[in-house]
């Protein structure tokens, strides 16, 4: 699994794949159809609090496919809060994101102790992501997710990076 993370010139492919309806439609509400720039991008790669990472399939593939973003991060806590994509539609159903989301757990780049992390209850498919790359449910916020006309929960998840659980 290729993971690296995302430089000022990959800004116009990940402003491309956040431009994308289909890649956005289960992402936070900022995130949901907006048009975030390339400029815009950079900015974020450039800021403290926010890490992103680009992933490939371990096979020769032309190129990455998927975005994993930590945001939020609290250095001081060890805390982060982790968001995925994958930007490449071709790609689905192949198990590269789960499997890219637990690489960058266990390299633990930022160092930090604990990922958390959510999916609208809808979100089938990012819900057994986050299951497949080690996550663990820890809770759901009724109510707290409005998509496709509707109010859904979020599904809180946590990963551990350093320390078990007592």
């Amino acid at each position: 699994m290729m993971l690296r993370a995302a430089q000022a010139q990959d800004a116009d492919l990940i402003a491309r794949w956040l431009g994308q309806p289909d890649n956005t439609r289960y992402l936070t509400a900022n995130l949901r159809g907006s048009k975030l720039t390339p400029a815009l991008i950079q900015v974020g790669l450039r800021r403290k609090d926010q890490a992103w990472y680009l992933f490939d399939d371990e096979k020769p593939a032309g190129g990455p496919v998927g975005l994993i973003a930590v945001d939020s991060i609290d250095r001081a806590d060890g805390v982060g809060n982790l968001w995925f994509l994958l930007g490449e539609a071709g790609q689905r159903r192949r198990g590269l994101t789960a499997r890219a989301i637990d690489a960058f757990c266990r390299a633990n780049p930022l160092d930090l102790d604990v990922l958390i992390a959510w999916a609208g209850e809808p979100n089938e498919a990012s819900l057994a992501c986050l299951r497949r790359a080690g996550f663990r449910e820890v809770g759901r916020i009724p109510n707290a997710f409005a998509v496709d006309g509707g109010r859904f929960a979020r599904v809180v998840f946590e990963r551990q990076l350093r320390r078990e659980e007592p």
